[in-house]
């Protein structure tokens, strides 16, 4: 199962930090991580490595890998809704040359257990048709928890969407006896066509929220929008069904995606869910289906933020290079942007540790900054790397907000320390890093081994076995030795892949490869 992703990720989900400085202030010192949405874990891929093959590479999902990852960040008391945090990492490559990276995180002291919940309208649209194949009667326990776990004062629509559109429900109550009777009798999800008219199916639940008495209603609205990414009816523009979303999330509307069917397509879901306003997960069998709609019923999100925009720009000396991280994010010349219709906060109830390494919460924006050959003989020492601005509205108030910050670089640009250890602008331990190392190295090893060059897809696991455990002896970590566990056991499988292929299992490392860094 893909875990519950939230725009923001609360600490009541396990993803964020708690502190406190002992001295009674009433201002919150703690923190909770915002993630900019998507996928919270890469189970898919671990499932395939476990099973002893070769995962694809599209199933190495980068932001659900990232947020695997705990990560501890600074108090959020920077007195606004939102807190930026930048840190900078400088280290040699494998072959000696300059690896300068960015990182950028943010967290907020707003405590979503101290929000008054307000009553929820949920529409819930289900797609029917062959590429869905939904199991109904995982379907119909799933509901049956959903709803469950609902307040009375909340109400649900529910509509049904394949080649036409139906409303099967409309603002009934949790227990109604028409909810009841719906899914006690009505196959949602049994579909035989492939026509799909996904764009109409999420226009009616928007509608859902417009018409009659639900014009009035008084709460929260949200999305709950089961697809298998296939859409072939209608409006069929992934442009405009993404636009109508973000409309709605723009809006204040709480949007979650759950991925269905074994054909599932996901660059629409995905980009459904990087808008970071509630669920975004791929339900890999009927278990975990009923699973993830049990759980819907006992997440409640809350609007942070809206029209969020955040840049990361290079100061002189240097220019941008590869960004990792997050889905939305986009390079140019004048920087790095990323840009959020909507930041939800969210809680669970129930348990609040999702077990294993999946904590959920370690996304960020890693941000390459390459030496400006012209400038940067020019440049020394202690001078400013970068500058990261972001600006949102709040949700509280209405009101504009904004942060301005320029971190510096102990270094000249594109010059390595002395040792062979990174230097890391906060002189901690370097985590992120160390969790992009691993990303580049699982991503290098397929790349590799998908052009049919078995030699360089080993060599890239077996050049970053001494830099992993150089960092493990010093930062004792469980998430990097899970990662770490999961790499050994992708090179198993490359080497008995290659060797049943008759090719040569001899790494041969590739000191060139596209990223990380490490110690010779």
């Amino acid at each position: 199962m893909k875990l519950v992703s939230l725009g923001l990720c609360a600490a009541a989900v396990g993803c964020g930090t708690d502190s406190s400085d002992g001295a009674g202030s009433e201002a919150p010192t703690g923190s909770v991580n915002v993630a900019q949405g998507g996928a919270q874990d890469i189970s898919q891929f671990r499932a395939i490595v476990k099973a002893g093959k070769v995962p694809t590479l599209d199933t190495l999902d980068p932001v659900g890998f990232f947020a695997e990852h705990a990560i501890d960040l600074p108090d959020a008391d920077c007195g606004k809704d939102v807190c930026v945090h930048p840190f900078l990492a400088v280290a040699p490559r494998f072959n000696g040359g300059n690896w300068t990276m960015a990182f950028v995180a943010m967290n907020t002291a707003v405590d979503p257990s101290t929000l008054e919940r307000p009553p929820v309208h949920l529409a819930i649209a289900v797609e029917s048709s062959s590429f869905a194949g939904i199991d109904e009667d995982a379907l119909d326990a799933g509901m049956g928890g959903l709803l469950a776990s609902l307040r009375p004062e909340d109400r649900v629509s529910v509509i049904r969407y394949g080649e036409r559109v139906e409303r099967r429900a409309f603002l009934a109550a949790p227990g109604s006896a028409e909810l009841t009777s719906l899914i006690a009798d009505e196959r949602l999800g049994d579909g035989a066509g492939e026509l799909v008219g996904l764009y109409e199916g999420i226009a009616a639940a928007e509608n859902a929220f417009e018409e009659g008495d639900a014009a009035g209603f008084e709460g929260a609205h949200r999305v709950l929008l089961l697809t298998s990414g296939h859409a072939t009816s209608g409006i069929t523009d992934p442009d405009r069904i993404l636009g109508l979303g973000e409309a709605l999330v723009e809006n204040g509307t709480a949007f979650g995606v759950i991925g269905v069917g074994e054909r599932f397509l996901v660059r629409i879901p995905s980009a459904l869910g990087s808008m970071g306003a509630g669920t975004y997960a791929y339900a890999l069998t009927a278990g975990d289906l009923g699973g993830l709609l049990s759980e819907e019923g006992k997440t409640t999100l809350f609007p942070l933020a809206t029209a969020f925009s955040l840049e990361v720009i290079p100061s002189a000396g240097y220019k941008v290079g590869r960004i990792y991280g997050t889905k939305r994010a986009t390079a140019s010349s004048a920087g790095a942007t990323l840009e959020m219709p909507a930041l939800f906060i969210g809680q669970r109830d129930g348990a609040t540790d999702v077990g294993g390494s999946r904590r959920g919460g370690g996304g960020g924006l890693f941000v390459e900054l390459l030496a400006d050959a012209s400038l940067a003989d020019d440049i020394g020492p202690d001078k400013a790397a970068f500058q990261v601005t972001a600006g949102w509205t709040s949700a509280k108030d209405g009101a504009g907000q904004d942060v301005d910050t320029t971190l510096l670089n102990a270094l000249p640009p594109g010059q390595n320390p002395d040792s062979r250890w990174w230097n890391i602008s906060d002189g901690g331990s370097g985590k992120p890093y160390m969790m992009l190392n691993m990303y580049l190295a699982l991503r290098g090893a397929l790349d590799f081994y998908q052009a049919g060059d078995c030699r360089r897809s080993l060599g890239v696991i077996e050049m970053m076995k001494a830099p992993i455990a150089a960092w493990l002896g010093k930062y004792p970590d469980t998430d990097i030795q899970d990662d770490n566990n999961l790499m050994l056991t992708l090179r198993q499988n490359i080497e008995d892949a290659c060797r049943e292929s008759q090719s040569s299992t001899e790494p041969t490392p590739p000191l060139d490869f596209d990223g990380g860094c490490g110690w010779l």
